[in-house]
């Protein structure tokens, strides 16, 4: 580990939200290889030229795949893990670069990769009332919708519960302790749940050309946080 717990955060990476991933590879390779050549000296496991094409070919992917559907899922998928691979390949490149500094950090910051700094604050956030945000979905095949919410803290796990036709009722309630409740009286709606804790999910057996409103619940050591704002969905095409 290194001085101050600082490292690169490997999860994080792969938390990178879809929509954000070339972006930010990006700003990572132009840190790295381009705007800091006195930090980032000696030999590197990848090249500008390799990393730029994985984030080319990423983002050529990633468009076909979203406006030609299923037959672009695959090539779509090995782009993404290519350039994932990439980026996971830097991290003991810049853990060594910021062993050998007095201000570890700094060399993270600069480096604009996702990092941990050792405090792992989550469960006191969810604790404090921290809920999840950023929810997102992508209309897959018939009956199937691909979701997820923006990274949180470390050690965070992820359920989510998609009800169907309308909004879960006024007064509807999550406690700390993960019990969700219902207000006196109100019907029992029908939805989809998920509770493997991943934060990027696909939900199937959705009902065809049927609303569904998307709630994520974030979980970290024995607190459970409150429900998201929903978000409205269909059920594919």
């Amino acid at each position: 580990m290194l001085p101050g717990e600082f490292r690169v955060d490997v999860a994080g990476i792969r938390a990178i939200l879809i929509d954000e991933l070339g972006g930010q590879a990006l700003d990572i390779k132009l840190a790295i290889f381009e705007n800091n050549p006195l930090v980032f000296t000696g030999t590197k496991p990848t090249t500008e030229l390799i990393l730029g094409g994985f984030i080319t070919n990423f983002t050529t992917k990633r468009n076909l795949y979203k406006q030609g559907g299923q037959s672009a899922k695959i090539p779509y998928d090995e782009a993404h893990t290519d350039l994932l691979g990439c980026l996971i390949s830097l991290a003991p490149y810049v853990n060594g670069i910021a062993i050998a500094t007095p201000n570890p950090e700094d060399v993270f910051k600069l480096s604009m990769i996702p990092y941990w700094d050792g405090i792992n604050d989550t469960a006191t956030l969810i604790r404090d009332g921290a809920v999840p945000a950023g929810l997102n979905y992508t209309p897959g095949v018939t009956g199937v919708a691909k979701i997820a919410c923006a990274p949180f803290g470390s050690g965070t796990k992820y359920n989510c519960i998609a009800v169907q036709g309308s909004p879960l009722p006024p007064g509807t309630t999550m406690s700390p302790d993960g019990q969700i409740t219902l207000p006196l009286n109100a019907l029992i709606p029908t939805f989809v749940l998920n509770i493997n804790g991943r934060r990027l999910k696909t939900l199937v057996n959705l009902t065809p050309k049927t609303d569904y409103y998307l709630y994520y619940v974030m979980m970290c050591g024995i607190y459970t946080s409150g429900l998201s704002l929903p978000l409205k969905i269909a059920g594919g095409n």
